[in-house]
């Protein structure tokens, strides 16, 4: 029976026992613990290239902030903290980059160190998921034990287990394992692998490797994961989280691994270097002695990130395995994608606002900066993107711009602050840095979902946080589900958000008749409703195409879906048909190319009023 309950197993392989020695932090018997991910051009390069963005932000700040362009205090501080922000945000990037370490190979953990890889499964994953996992893992090319953690083991399973020698950790059955608060908290990671780590974890090994159902390790995983763990001062090691298996069906999927691939690269290796890597929950490695020095796995959902913080906490470091490689599912619709954003985002909220203040005095200042700063990057990226979607609404309901600018000499200082960043990831793609390599620096599904998708469910998941933190009321998570594809439609709630958003910044643009010199607005506010409006479009035909979907079993809803998809994206062209050529005409104001020019009825000539003004095309040079 390879089922443990309790303290006894039976069945598996039991690796030797061993302990660390000590050795100085930083530099072992065959030199540092930690070398350059870049070579030594490839470093000068980007260093380069980081000195000369940080010209154009000087070039372009010293003209922004000049005295003449302020009009409305009000709006032109407003306008100035948005750009403060995308301006931080590649900053905050390249400079944790430009230093990236990883692990020295000519370190190994001690031979007879006692090591396991755990792999956990809910009851909604089916075991056909962790079966692929489970051989992958009994195929690893270091010795270990391996461990499933199964919430709710079935005889089938129990069977399969014992002969393939895996052991098997369960808290069915066990209350105190299945707490509403944590530690230990029932539909909940934390509480189903603290169970494995009190009774099996903390005594019989040194090292442990724990995967999520459906992240499937490389054969050199486990040793990949382990070097870092040479170092005596390292807690635990980090990991990319790869959630590639599903992407060519996905494109809800591919907009994640698009997006994150420089995090699970360059900037987890840079965290390496100055400050401390995160732990994805997908997949991570602890040195038990640490975790248990922590107090164990941290709370909440994000318990990948609250215990990167305990470890660090209690005076441990961290380090990224950037060639420790596992490939899992990614989201299969767009309804899992915007349910991990809002748990994720909920979840770090409430660990900022219920458990950070206790850890924070045990941090250095710079660790204090780097977790305070992760667990408001959620709030703080849902606010500015929030901000650049009200923007243009804000300026045709009021007529005033934000700055006394026009807009080409905007684009002549500002582009190219803007576009060194996006060169310097594309040279670090080529590099081979991305993880997975394939993740694209650019492209429409990466675009879509962090420029447009993600914000509303981070918001409505930072409101709730702060909700749940006020009225001190409990959450249940819902697992991401595994296997077999969806065989229905979304539901409308996924959907009526950007329909929402498409006519909301649609109708200034159709009923702001007068809006002052804000012209350019009506552009900007029509372009705004028109990719939210191809967003739905995107959703509802992506979802049926790659679920292949009947129609006939579902027709109800698809003509609700179907029309709210018109409406979404008929009504943002409307304006750009009615008020396009206003907006290019005061867009072009200081270019001296003009697209459009104004001329003036009869009735009207000389009076100057907007509502006498037409609009036309005219591709001639102006004066």
């Amino acid at each position: 029976m390879g089922v443990s309950g309790g303290a006894d197993v039976v069945g598996g392989k039991t690796t030797s026992i061993g302990k660390a020695g000590e050795v100085p932090a930083g530099h072992g018997p065959n030199g540092p613990y930690l070398v350059p991910v870049l070579t030594s051009r490839q470093q000068l390069i980007l260093r380069l290239g980081i000195a000369f963005w940080f010209l154009t932000l000087a070039f372009f700040w010293s003209w922004w902030l000049r005295p003449e362009h302020i009009g409305h205090l009000g709006p032109f501080a407003f306008a100035t903290i948005v750009l403060a922000w995308l301006t931080l945000m590649p900053m905050y990037f390249l400079l944790n980059v430009h230093a990236s370490r990883k692990s020295s190979k000519l370190h190994t953990i001690p031979k007879r160190s006692r090591v396991a890889m755990v792999v956990t499964k809910a009851p909604s994953e089916p075991f056909a998921v962790v079966q692929r996992t489970l051989e992958a893992m009994l195929a690893q090319d270091y010795p270990h034990d391996t461990w499933l953690a199964d919430e709710d083991p079935t005889e089938a399973t129990v069977r399969w287990c014992d002969a393939h020698g895996v052991l098997i950790s369960t808290r069915r059955g066990r209350e105190d394992y299945h707490r509403k608060t944590w530690p230990r908290r029932t539909r909940c990671k934390e509480g189903n692998l603290a169970f494995f780590y009190d009774h099996y974890g903390y005594e019989r090994y040194d090292f442990v490797a724990q995967m999520d159902a459906d992240h499937v390790p490389t054969p050199t995983y486990l040793r990949e994961i382990l070097y870092p763990f040479a170092d005596p001062g390292v807690g635990y090691v980090s990991a990319p989280s790869i959630c590639d298996n599903n992407a060519n069906e996905s494109w809800a999927a591919r907009g994640r691994l698009f997006v994150e691939g420089m995090l699970h690269g360059p900037l987890q290796s840079g965290y390496t270097a100055s400050g401390a890597p995160l732990c994805i929950g997908s997949h991570y490695a602890v040195r038990t002695r640490a975790l248990r020095e922590a107090g164990g796995l941290g709370p909440e959902l994000a318990e990948d990130h609250s215990t990167s913080m305990l470890i660090n906490a209690a005076g441990w470091r961290g380090v990224h395995a950037i060639d420790a490689i596992a490939n899992g599912d990614g989201p299969q619709t767009f309804a899992d994608l915007i349910t991990q954003e809002f748990q994720w985002s909920r979840s770090l909220t409430t660990i900022l606002l219920e458990y950070t203040p206790a850890y924070l005095s045990k941090l250095s200042p710079r660790l204090r900066r780097q977790f305070v700063f992760c667990q408001l990057w959620y709030p703080m990226f849902a606010l500015f993107a929030m901000a650049t979607y009200a923007m243009p609404i804000y300026a045709l309901l009021s007529g005033n711009n934000f700055a006394n600018v026009t807009y080409p000499d905007f684009l002549f200082y500002y582009m190219p602050s803007a576009g060194i960043p996006i060169a310097l990831v594309i040279f670090l793609k080529r590099l081979g840095l991305s993880r997975p390599f394939s993740a694209k620096a650019i492209s429409w599904e990466g675009t879509l979902f962090h420029l447009f998708a993600r914000w509303p469910w981070v918001m409505a998941g930072t409101l709730a946080s702060v909700r749940d933190y006020l009225t001190k009321s409990f959450v249940d998570f819902r697992v991401t589900p595994k296997g077999s594809g969806p065989k229905h439609l979304l539901p409308a709630r996924v959907i009526v958000p950007y329909a929402l958003l498409a006519v909301g910044a649609s109708l200034p643009v159709l009923l702001v008749e007068h809006p002052s010199r804000a012209f350019g607005f009506y552009w900007f506010a029509a372009f705004n409703a028109t990719i939210y409006g191809l967003l739905v479009v995107v959703i509802v035909g992506k979802h049926l195409t790659e679920n292949k979907i009947s129609l006939r079993k579902n027709i109800g809803k698809f003509a609700l879906q179907g029309s709210l998809a018109a409406v979404a994206i008929l009504i943002p062209l409307a304006g750009f048909y009615d008020r396009g050529l206003q907006g290019i005409y005061g867009l072009q104001q200081g270019a001296g190319l003009h697209i459009v020019k104004v001329t003036y009825p009869v009735s009207g000539a000389g009076r100057g009023e907007l509502g006498s003004q037409r609009f036309r095309f005219d591709l001639g040079w102006g004066e």
